[in-house]
This record gives structure tokens, C-alpha cells and sequence, in this order.
């Protein structure tokens, strides 16, 4: 590692189809040439700048392999979070050696000026990554974190570099800046990660880099800026009050302004889902539900908790999953009227045929520690030993230990403390949840000509949902539970309330996650 040429030949051997350890030998070269004296800037700094080039690929690799689907105690998903995360810390401390070696130079090399709107704008990208990464474990971001972003800032600002546009790496087309570098890792802090899945974290911050030339970085109060550092005083940042004074080392920031050039991308989405009548993205999270989410949070005025939280101290059952859920939900009986017109609650012609379609399914009932609760919601400890589901959007059933009635409820936030102690805040979607069965066309249907005039020689598939009433216990105006897969925005189905059975219309998707879709639906005149 003595220069570039003879790092890239140590670099050649490194193990192609292995991106964790080739990601491990890299972040160990980049210790030993930061902490080996006697190199010359320039040089140390064309070896570092390879070895991080090399290991890009890697990275990029391994995040994909983390980001399919592994739970938060998985033993294998930590060893990647790790190699990774390791890497990026090493990276951000191997190139702040190079900017200290620029600061403390007596003289400076025109090569070496060029580089270092580079070099600052790769510095604050790794330490933006470790941030990326310790937000996908919703830990609180390190105070280290915060110190390193603000101090190269401080040095780009004050060498004057800090808006120079570079492109910070070959194969990269974006330029960028080391301002745009910092704002990226500031709004995505402000996203509400903890309301995210890691996958959706990861696709914020790439339509974060698509939208930062329109984000607010100002040195006085503005209405876009909602926002404030000190870059003074390392830390979050936060919302601006309304008796603020003014320092010259604070910055005020917003993306208000991004919002309206959002609105392409999402009609663009939008008409792929309706197209391909399934949902595109990262695994099970459309594109579509990440920018839903930033408009709501990039706005003038951030969304804030409603209801009053009150600590308790029981313990719960709970149950995840779709198919145990619909097992464990009250199932609609004729005398359930509540919203539902009288035809829809008489005595069900279908029952014999519907008792065909009950499922054997395997289900675990978890006991939790809740801690707090509210009307819309409750906050618990995730079981270490059987939580390994746990991903924000997850649905799950709810019970309390003396009760016999299941609510329903979705994972909406979650924190890691420093000891590894997992908190969940779940969204009671529902405490008067109703499983009903729904008839559907079979698709051997599709092969019988005027199948609707035929006289039966066609099939029904039997499926369940779950209605979800609304704030005033109606089902007229309930929501619906699906299963993932098969539904679509606009078509119709047909559900089995009584003995006229009632067709329903999806009129919106509201949330998903790996194994249901919750629609807003209507129902249509008999």
C-alpha cells in the first residue's frame, strides 16, 4: 500500500463473491495506511480514494444482501450491518487524515486543492452511511456522528468549497456538493426513520440525493425552514421556535420546497402500479409509500402525536400475520348489525361452502411488556427470543390476557436502546375487527365463454378479509384487510354477509406489508 500502483495489485486478489470479507481486508488497509506515518499527503490520499473505490462495489452488495428480508436479532444480518457500517466509519476516518494533513500543510499542490471538494463530500457521505445504517436498527445516531459532519462542514465552508459541484465518483453521474452532502444526511435524520423499514429508509435517501438542489440551506429564519443547526454545537437537528435568535454559526434547512417536484415522480408511480397491477419497489414497499411518507414529512408542519400516552405496566398476547389474524378475528354472524343493513345480516346461505375454506395454519402467540398505551396506540418491549418478525408495517393481533376479543394492530415505530432492547409503538388499526369471506370468480372462469349467462359451470375461489370498522364503529364505511397479491384499485368483489351477498368496490390502497393490503373500499346498490 506504499502507492496506487502497488495497492492495486494487493486490491486484484481480493475475493470477488465474497463482499463481506473483501469489505473486512479493505476496511483493514484503510486503518493501516491512515494510522502509518511517514507518507506523503498526496499519496496517502491516492490510496485511500483507491481502496474506497474498490470497496463501493462491495458496500453496495452487501447493503442489498441486508436489505432482504432478515430480522432484527438475525445473527448473519448483524455480521453484515457490522462489515459494513465498519467499513464506512474507517472511510470517514482515513479521509478526515487527509483533510487534516490539507489543513496543517505549509504548502499545497494544485492537485491536492482540486481534491478536496472531493475528498470533504466523500468524508461527509460515509459519515451520511454510518447515519443510513444505525437509523436501519433504529439506534439514536452517535454523538460521533454529529461531530464529524459539522467539523468537515466547517472546513468546507471555510476554504471556500463547500458549494463546489464534483462528481464524487467516477462511475456516478450525479454531482454533488459537500453542502448537498450534509443535507442529505439532515433530511433524512428529519424522515421519521423510525416509522420506516430499512428498505424504505435506503430508497428516502436516494430520492433524497434526486431532490436535494431544492432543499432550504439558510443562514436566517424562513418560513421552507422549518429546521435548525448550530454547527457550533453538533447535533440533531431541530425545530425552529418562534423566539429564536440568530447566530452566525446556525443554519436553517427545509425541503418544502422539493415537494412539488415530488409530485411527478409519484404520478409516474402511481401509473406503473395501476399498469402492472401489482406494486414495484423494494421488496414489498412500493416507491409510491416512501414518497407518500417524505410529503407528509418534508412539509412546513411536521405531524406530531395526538393522543395522550399513560405508562401501564401488563403483559399482552400478541400474534402476527395475516392468515393468523384472520383466524383469531371475531367472524360476522347474523346478529352482528352494527353499520350493516338488515338484508346483509340475515341467516348466511353460503356457511356450508365458506367452513370448507378454514386453514390449518401455525401460529406463535407472543406474550409482551407493554410500557405505555393511548387510544390509537400502545408501546411495548419486543421479546428478544420470539420478535424476530418485527419490521415497521408488520400486521399482528392483539389480546389482552383477560379478554377473548383479538384488535388488530400495525407496527409503526420502533427504537433500539444501547443495550439492544428493541421498542415497538404499534397503531391499533382496529378493536372491533370482523372476518368475512369474500367470492371470487376462479380463473377457470376465464376460459368459459359468457360465463355470466352460463348456469353454473364455473368456480368460485373463497378468500378471507378483515373489515375495519371506522371512528364510530360503523362497517358501512369500514376498510379492508387483504392478503397480498390479486387485488386491484377498481375492481369488484363480492362479499358473503347474508343471504343476498354484497358487492364491494376498492377505491385506494392505504398501507401494505409483506402479507396483507389495507383498501378503502365502497359498497355498491344491490
Amino acid at each position: 500500500m506504499s502507492d496506487v500502483a502497488e495497492a492495486r495489485k494487493l486490491l486484484a486478489n481480493l475475493p470477488q463473491n465474497d463482499p463481506l470479507k473483501a469489505l473486512d481486508e479493505i476496511t483493514c488497509w484503510l486503518a493501516s495506511v491512515k494510522d502509518t506515518p511517514g507518507f506523503r499527503p498526496e499519496r496517502r490520499m491516492g490510496v485511500i480514494m483507491l481502496l474506497d473505490e474498490t470497496g463501493q462495489p462491495f458496500y453496495a452488495e452487501l447493503l442489498r444482501q441486508y436489505l432482504a428480508p432478515s430480522p432484527l436479532h438475525d445473527s448473519p444480518g448483524m455480521h453484515m450491518w457490522q462489515g459494513a457500517h465498519g467499513f464506512m466509519r474507517a472511510l470517514a476516518e482515513a479521509y478526515a487524515v487527509c483533510t487534516n494533513e490539507y489543513q496543517m500543510a505549509e504548502k499545497r499542490s494544485l492537485s491536492h486543492k482540486e481534491q478536496m471538494p472531493v475528498i470533504c463530500a466523500r468524508l461527509l457521505r460515509a459519515v451520511a452511511e454510518q447515519m443510513k445504517l444505525e437509523l436501519m436498527r433504529y439506534l439514536d445516531v452517535a454523538q460521533g456522528v454529529w461531530d464529524q459532519l459539522y467539523a468537515h462542514y466547517n472546513i468546507a465552508e471555510a476554504n471556500q468549497f463547500a458549494d463546489i459541484m464534483v462528481r464524487v465518483y467516477p462511475s456516478q453521474a450525479i454531482n454533488t456538493s459537500p453542502k448537498n452532502e450534509l443535507l442529505r444526511a439532515i433530511i433524512l435524520f428529519i424522515s421519521s426513520p423510525a416509522t420506516q423499514a430499512p428498505e424504505q429508509i435506503e430508497a428516502s435517501y436516494h430520492i433524497s440525493a434526486r431532490m436535494v438542489n431544492h432543499f432550504c440551506f439558510k443562514q436566517a429564519p424562513d418560513p421552507d425552514c422549518p429546521y435548525l443547526i448550530d454547527l457550533s454545537k453538533p447535533a440533531a437537528p431541530v425545530q425552529v421556535g418562534d423566539n429564536i435568535q440568530p447566530t452566525q454559526a446556525m443554519r436553517f434547512i427545509g425541503a418544502a420546497r422539493a415537494l412539488p417536484k415530488m409530485e411527478g415522480m409519484a404520478h409516474q408511480d402511481e401509473r406503473e402500479v395501476i399498469e402492472q397491477n401489482h406494486h414495484s419497489g423494494y421488496e414489498f414497499t412500493p416507491k409510491l409509500a416512501v414518497l407518500n411518507h417524505l410529503r407528509i414529512y418534508w412539509g412546513r408542519e411536521r405531524p406530531r402525536r395526538q393522543q395522550e400516552r399513560k405508562g401501564i405496566s401488563v403483559s399482552i398476547e400478541v400474534a402476527h400475520g395475516f392468515k393468523a389474524i384472520s383466524l383469531l378475528a371475531t367472524r360476522f354472524e347474523p346478529e352482528q348489525k352494527d353499520g350493516l343493513s338488515e338484508k346483509d345480516t340475515s341467516k348466511p346461505k353460503e356457511r356450508s361452502k365458506i367452513s370448507l375454506i378454514d386453514e390449518e395454519i401455525d401460529y406463535v402467540r407472543e406474550s409482551w411488556d407493554i410500557l405505555n398505551m393511548s387510544i390509537g396506540g400502545i408501546g411495548g418491549i419486543v421479546p428478544k427470543t420470539t420478535g424476530a418478525w418485527v419490521k415497521i408495517g408488520a400486521l399482528c393481533g392483539l389480546k389482552a390476557k383477560n379478554s377473548k376479543f383479538w384488535w388488530v394492530g400495525m407496527i409503526q415505530r420502533l427504537h433500539t436502546d444501547p443495550h439492544g432492547k428493541v421498542y415497538a409503538g404499534i397503531k391499533i388499526l382496529s378493536k372491533k375487527p370482523m372476518l368475512v369471506r369474500l367470492r371470487i370468480l376462479g380463473k377457470d372462469a376465464e376460459r368459459i365463454p359468457h360465463w355470466e349467462n352460463s348456469t353454473g359451470a364455473f368456480t368460485y375461489d373463497y378468500q378471507s378479509a378483515i373489515l375495519l370498522p371506522d371512528a364510530q364503529s360503523s362497517y358501512e364505511n369500514a376498510t379492508m384487510l387483504l392478503e397480498s397479491g390479486g387485488y386491484a384499485v377498481g375492481r369488484i368483489y363480492e362479499a358473503l354477509l347474508g343471504e343476498k351477498s354484497r358487492h364491494f368496490e376498492l377505491t385506494g390502497l392505504l398501507a401494505e406489508g409483506k402479507d396483507y393490503e389495507q383498501f378503502s373500499f365502497k359498497w355498491l346498490a344491490a
